[in-house]
């Protein structure tokens, strides 16, 4: 339930950020009409989403196809989670630059290119978690994926709420960067399950049933060593925020002093 929660509220977040941006720049420089063909294309985005999460899902049947999925989870999340941590302070100029782009159109030009940079900025987000949450669902209760979703969608929405309202106390990029880091732990972990998954199987070049048997203390949720991982997935970022958070205090409290002084 963890796992689902935050990767549908990161995901959820990214995909929340990328709206704003696009609905507020949309306001500013007086286009309110386009706003249109941006709701249409959440609505397509997440449709789209849904349908492969549910054929990710019923893909993973098999040791294969579980081992696959992972991999290819694994890698992609890693890569655009390095992308966003590295790349979060060009985002909102590359967003304004692309909506310009296509706003300047004439007409129709404009209503069909906003919506599909909708689609598309919206769904990459959503086959994101289509993509991981299918690669965990043959390994997670579906009532715990559900409720797991469902708080995430929740989290994203009051997140969402508080930054529209009380921009100034939200520091969103903390936020992006423990949740970047628990998506990149994650992603090792899918990597290694992945392995894990293939060297059960006979008919391909990695099966390896003593290299099985060692890794299933490592990649099993059900061992003890399992456990502690999935518990370090939330030690370990949640540190990293009461660190990032102590040392702003203490910078701030130190250049306060200071310039009193």
């Amino acid at each position: 339930m963890f796992e689902t929660m935050l990767i549908t509220f990161r995901e959820g977040l990214e995909a929340f950020l990328i709206v704003a941006i696009t609905l507020a720049y949309l306001t500013k420089t007086g286009r309110a009409p386009l706003k249109k063909p941006v709701y249409a294309g959440i609505i397509v985005a997440l449709i789209l989403s849904a349908t492969t999460g549910f054929h990710i899902a019923e893909m993973a049947d098999t040791p294969f196809m579980e081992g696959i999925l992972a991999l290819v989870a694994g890698v992609l999340v890693a890569s655009m989670t390095y992308y966003m941590m590295t790349s979060a302070h060009k985002i909102k100029a590359q967003i304004g630059e692309t909506v310009e782009k296509h706003a300047a159109k004439a007409g129709w030009g404009a209503i069909i290119g906003i919506f599909i940079f909708t689609v598309v900025m919206i769904a990459r987000e959503g086959m994101e978690t289509a993509l991981l949450l299918g690669a965990i669902s043959s390994n997670t209760n579906a009532n715990e994926m559900t409720m797991g979703a469902l708080t995430g969608i929740g989290l994203t929405a009051f997140i969402g709420y508080l930054w529209a309202t009380q921009s100034h106390k939200i520091n969103l990029k903390a936020f992006m960067q423990v949740t970047g880091i628990f998506l990149f732990l994650f992603a090792v972990h899918l990597f290694l399950y992945g392995i894990y998954e293939l060297t059960e199987v006979e008919d391909i070049w990695m099966y390896n049933p003593e290299l099985h048997t060692a890794m299933k203390p490592w990649v099993s949720t059900k061992t003890l060593f399992g456990q502690l991982t999935i518990y370090g997935l939330l030690v370990v970022p949640c540190a990293w925020l009461m660190i990032s958070y102590a040392k702003d205090k203490f910078f701030t409290k130190n250049n306060n002093i200071t310039a009193a002084e």
